[in-house]
């Protein structure tokens, strides 16, 4: 077993790897999210590793050497599946002079994979995706998937189609980039970062263009009540961004589209529609939450909120890791934030 860097071929046909993964795939592993974070400060790395593909972003950091990122990776599905690959990464990362990786793999948050974790030495660092969320299995009837929705959901879809609320798949075009775009900030209304519009309408148009990105409107004649952009990777989607209305008198907007989505996915065989982002699950009743008002809308369609375990580094220069976890990373963000007015993940 030895890592190494994949081959042009296999750099190529990226996204199928991906998809062989344990994990089925994951659309912050796929070639279009590498591509996006390169033109975000960011240097791509694809690597192999025991027939495990994993996208890596490096950056190089002064003084301190290489410092690697697998956003909700590697692709594994157990502690034990790590437990394999970690020596060879380690070796690997050594050779190219990086002090420290951080993984983000989507284990669940469990007393054992917290603990078999510690046992790999890895240290629990900040998260930079989301680490817990809500999934709908739609692989059932859709009967079926509807009986599962709470009654105020299944209320509210009968409420916007009383109101006439029409759903559809819109190009993702300059003009509806800027639409949704305007209409998220609005809906966010600062309880997280949103990024410039640059970024989202590279982030919209390229997955949009390799037929892993999708935009899908919900509408009353011409007004817009609600949108969302959904990725696509093998079995699984994901809804990545969303935006709704504040002033409209309409009800159900939201929760119409949502069928919307998974009737359409349903077509192209998705077995799996993660809503992305919620609070804890043990959070989810604490009004004083910033994603409070998501994660009830999104508990709607699954009262299980998935928690996974989030970032952990592994240290491959334990002096210059030291230096990175009490005041690096910190300084590092909050320097890139000042400079670019950007997320630094």
């Amino acid at each position: 077993m030895t890592a190494r860097f994949a081959t042009q071929l296999e750099i190529d046909q990226w996204d199928d790897y991906i998809i062989a993964n344990p994990d089925g795939g994951n659309i912050f592993q796929t070639k279009e999210f590498g591509s996006i974070k390169s033109t975000n400060n960011w240097k791509t790395i694809y690597v192999v590793i025991d027939e495990i593909y994993i996208l890596i972003l490096e950056r190089k950091i002064p003084i301190l050497g290489n410092f690697w990122y697998t956003p909700k990776g590697p692709g594994i599905t157990s502690t034990e599946n790590l437990k394999k690959i970690i020596p060879e990464l380690r070796d690997f990362a050594q050779k190219n002079n990086v002090y420290a990786i951080k993984f983000e793999p989507e284990l669940l948050e469990t007393e054992i994979n917290t603990k078999n974790l510690k046992k790999l030495k890895l240290k629990k660092s900040k998260n930079a995706q989301a680490a817990n969320t809500v999934i709908v299995d739609i692989s059932r009837p859709i009967d079926e998937i509807m009986a599962s929705f709470s009654s105020k959901v299944r209320g509210n879809i009968r409420a916007a189609q009383k109101s006439n609320v029409t759903t559809e798949i819109v190009p993702i075009s300059d003009k509806n980039c800027a639409i949704f775009y305007e209409m998220m900030k609005q809906t966010i209304n600062g309880r997280s970062h949103v990024r410039k519009p640059e970024y989202y309408y590279n982030y919209w148009q390229t997955h949009y263009q390799s037929g892993a990105g999708l935009f899908m409107f919900a509408k009353v004649g011409s007004d817009i009540l609600a949108m969302d952009f959904i990725t696509i990777i093998g079995a699984k989607a994901a809804r990545k961004d969303a935006a709704s209305t504040r002033d409209h008198s309409i009800r159900g907007a939201s929760s119409l589209l949502e069928l919307a989505a998974i009737e359409y996915l349903k077509t192209i065989d998705i077995q799996q529609y993660d809503l992305y982002g919620a609070p804890p699950s043990s959070q989810i009743k604490n009004q004083n939450h910033p994603f409070y008002g998501f994660g009830t809308f999104k508990v709607g369609f699954n009262p299980q909120i998935t928690d996974y375990v989030g970032c952990y580094d592994l240290i491959v220069k334990p002096s210059a890791y030291k230096i990175w976890y009490k005041f690096g990373e910190k300084l590092t963000r909050r320097i890139y934030y000042i400079l670019h007015h950007d997320l630094y993940y």
